[in-house]
């Protein structure tokens, strides 16, 4: 990484990671828990929101938020993330640099004691999360869950890599299912946060201006979890589409439909094709200078919107429009046309040079961000790659059409998804 770079083990299973870059004034702190995503995905979607309620040191809210309101009013925030075929228990938080401190004072190493003691010394009372806290982070989260339909456009590419990976872990929705809810127990979810603790890989990472001294406290008292046998979840394996497309449409109460195309593409973080493919989905459907932007939405007029999305730690590929409900046909033949198009090599210099441009800007901006750095540093985690910004920037500038066009013969049609009006609302068809 750009800046800084450190990493150390603090203790079985748990490293730190430490990125020091000065142009931030804050300091952005997270602590992540990786799981296999399996038939605990409910459960651990549960935990984080359950942890930021209190711990043994500031046992509420209140407490917690005046904890935070004395050390500049740093923030807390708790989410869980799906990276391919695992799910990460995130918590995070972000407090001004001790450098701008009136005083001095030793604020990013309170922030992540804080963190810490929130994972490591939960608020158990008789072997099981406070009921209080349970019944009201699973009533939320049922809400969140039931609430997924609200954002058509996501909601129609999480369906459609369902489908793609029917069967799979990563067929699994990030935030589980509502219907295990009822299932879990405040003593049952406290016992298997237990098992959490001891077999989950934990990595803690700190982006900012920031320096060892900072956090030395924190380093001379990592966290203190017991015996640990640590199992790091399995790899995500890429799936290979070898049969016929399928089609699924599910009706809704909608003017507009959501059409969604998922694909194959076979190659991951770790693949040699990896950085073709990323300038291959630009040119598809990376922006303005697009063969989708330009042929289905501007000629055809036939999109309000259009994309082509990777999803690069498990090797899928999305294409996304939205469009009249009556234009379904004719937007699946056009969009069907430019990938033809990208196959016989027919791209042009300027959308090359256009869709490497629009990448390595991305990648530029991205070292502005914090939460991005972190991301960035989490995917190398979970895929095993060692590539930087920087490489990723030099590597795209050299790619070559003949690159290019190869990947494109990879690409393979798995599912046609197609969110639509006409019917009762959660009605399916597959064809």
């Amino acid at each position: 990484m750009e800046g800084v770079y450190f990493r150390q083990q603090l203790g079985e299973g748990i490293n730190l990671y430490l990125v020091r870059e000065p142009k931030f004034k804050t300091v952005s702190m997270s602590i992540v828990m990786y799981r296999p995503l399996d038939e605990n995905s409910t459960g651990n979607a549960l935990i984080p929101h359950i942890l930021k309620r209190g711990c043994e040191d500031l046992r509420d809210t209140r407490a917690i938020q005046r904890f935070l309101g004395q050390r500049y009013g740093a923030s807390l925030n708790v989410d869980v993330l799906k990276k391919g075929d695992m799910q990460l228990i995130f918590l995070g938080s972000s407090v001004i640099s001790n450098k701008y401190t009136i005083k001095g004072e030793g604020v990013v190493s309170d922030i992540l004691k804080f963190l810490a003691g929130l994972v490591e010394r939960p608020l158990i009372e008789q072997d099981r999360f406070r009921d209080e806290y349970f019944v009201q982070e699973r009533d939320n989260l049922e809400r969140l869950i039931n609430s997924r339909i609200n954002d058509k456009i996501q909601y129609s590419i999480d369906r459609c890599y369902e489908e793609t990976t029917k069967g799979q872990p990563f067929s699994r929705y990030r935030y589980g299912d509502a219907g295990d809810l009822s299932r879990l127990t405040a003593e049952g979810l406290a016992g298997y946060y237990r098992t959490v603790l001891a077999e989950a890989p934990m990595d803690i990472f700190v982006v900012g201006d920031v320096d060892i001294a900072d956090i030395r406290d924190f380093l001379d008292s990592p966290p203190a979890l017991g015996e640990r046998k640590v199992k790091c979840p399995e790899g995500t394996v890429s799936p290979q589409w070898d049969g016929a497309p399928r089609e699924v449409v599910e009706r809704m109460d909608v003017n507009q439909g959501k059409l969604t195309i998922g694909y194959t593409t076979g190659i991951d973080y770790t693949h040699n094709q990896y950085v073709p493919l990323l300038v291959y989905a630009s040119i598809l459907g990376g922006g303005p200078h697009s063969k989708l932007f330009n042929n289905v939405r501007e000629k055809a007029s036939l999109a309000y919107y259009t994309f082509a999305r990777l999803e690069k730690l498990k090797g899928l590929m999305v294409i996304g429009a939205g469009i009249e409900i009556s234009d379904y046909q004719k937007t699946v033949a056009i969009i069907e046309e430019q990938l033809q198009h990208m196959r016989n090599g027919n791209i042009s210099d300027s959308e090359l040079i256009a869709a490497k441009m629009a990448l390595t800007n991305g990648l530029h901006s991205m070292k502005d961000s914090q939460m991005q750095i972190t991301d960035f540093l989490i995917n190398r985690i979970v895929s095993g790659h060692n590539m930087t910004p920087d490489y990723l920037i030099e590597r795209i500038n050299e790619v070559t059409k003949d690159e290019v066009v190869a990947v494109a013969d990879g690409i393979k049609h798995a599912v046609t998804y197609f969110l639509t009006g006409d019917g009762k609302a959660g009605k399916e068809e597959t064809r």
